[in-house]
């Protein structure tokens, strides 16, 4: 699929207000054309009512424009299979009101995480935690489909966020405003290349949500890829989810061999998203424009 535009997820709302147009422009002057609105900036337009009219008067002076979006997380308190009753209705309610402002800003899918918090802290079954996520996902899709825009399920590392999870909903509810938002980062963590892999090597919180029972994920690409509307590109050493530069010394990720398989098998696929940890990893914009260029040729 040719010209899938790359949007770059940079946490905007880790700047003071008058330090955005500066940030957008550096990604202008390195060819940049889209941005993904963070989570953090869809809780401020959401929490902070002013704040709406100023990133809007920012992004008209930008020729930077949002594209896509990370729906609300964080906490547990957003996630679809949240188990504290007396949040699911303000989650619902957040949700939409978020997904309003990704669809005013023109987002075309909101990535949404089915949840996990209660893989590391309760004993709550996968049936309940499915559940729950079909619940929310009825009242959500409908609002989705109002406004046209698709939500996009993300899948992550734990029990309740695997492919074949991610799969369960898509399959249950069969419906057009309905994804996958590949996370590439978490698809590599999850699998067992590199040949050898060792389990004793992954991070404290893989063994902690799997009760130190983990079950590595293959064949996801081939799962989801017809589902797949979106994707975060990031790259990790198989073992944490680090959420570097893809090609970066210590990363696993086969780009070359996966990239022309996005572009050439996911026939939904409207964007390409970068989730690199640029601030926390010192990684310029030139830098992070110049590796997702090289990518988009591969």
């Amino acid at each position: 699929m040719a010209n899938v535009p790359i949007t770059h997820m940079h946490p905007l709302d880790a700047y003071e207000m008058k330090l955005m147009p500066g940030i957008l422009a550096e990604f202008a002057d390195n060819g940049a054309k889209y941005i993904s609105l963070t989570n953090g900036i869809l809780k401020k337009l959401c929490y902070e009512p002013a704040f709406c009219c100023q990133l809007y008067s920012i992004f008209q002076n930008s020729t930077v424009k949002p594209f896509e979006c990370h729906g609300l997380w964080g906490g547990g308190g957003y996630d679809l299979n949240i188990t504290d009753w007396p949040r699911r209705k303000g989650m619902i309610e957040d949700q939409k009101l978020a997904m309003e402002y990704a669809t005013m800003f023109g987002s075309k899918t909101y990535v949404m995480h089915m949840g996990a918090a209660d893989c590391y802290s309760r004993d709550t079954t996968l049936e309940k935690m499915r559940e729950l996520t079909i619940e929310a996902l009825e009242q959500l899709l409908p609002h989705a489909e109002k406004l046209g825009i698709i939500i996009a399920i993300e899948n992550s590392f734990e029990p309740s966020n695997t492919p074949d999870e991610v799969l369960y909903f898509i399959n249950h509810f069969n419906h057009p405003n309905l994804g996958c938002c590949l996370d590439v980062g978490h698809m590599n963590l999850m699998a067992k290349r590199p040949e050898g892999k060792d389990p004793s090597k992954y991070v404290s919180y893989m063994n902690l949500c799997w009760k130190n029972g983990i079950v590595e994920q293959e064949n996801a690409f081939e799962k989801l890829a017809p589902h797949i509307v979106t994707c975060h590109l990031h790259d990790n050493t198989a073992y944490n989810d680090d959420h570097q530069l893809p090609g970066y010394a210590e990363g696993t990720v086969d780009w070359k061999t996966l990239m022309p398989r996005i572009k050439n098998e996911c026939p939904r696929l409207i964007s390409l998203q970068s989730e690199v940890s640029c601030i926390n990893y010192g990684i310029s914009i030139r830098k992070l424009c110049e590796t997702f260029d090289y990518l988009d040729t591969l």
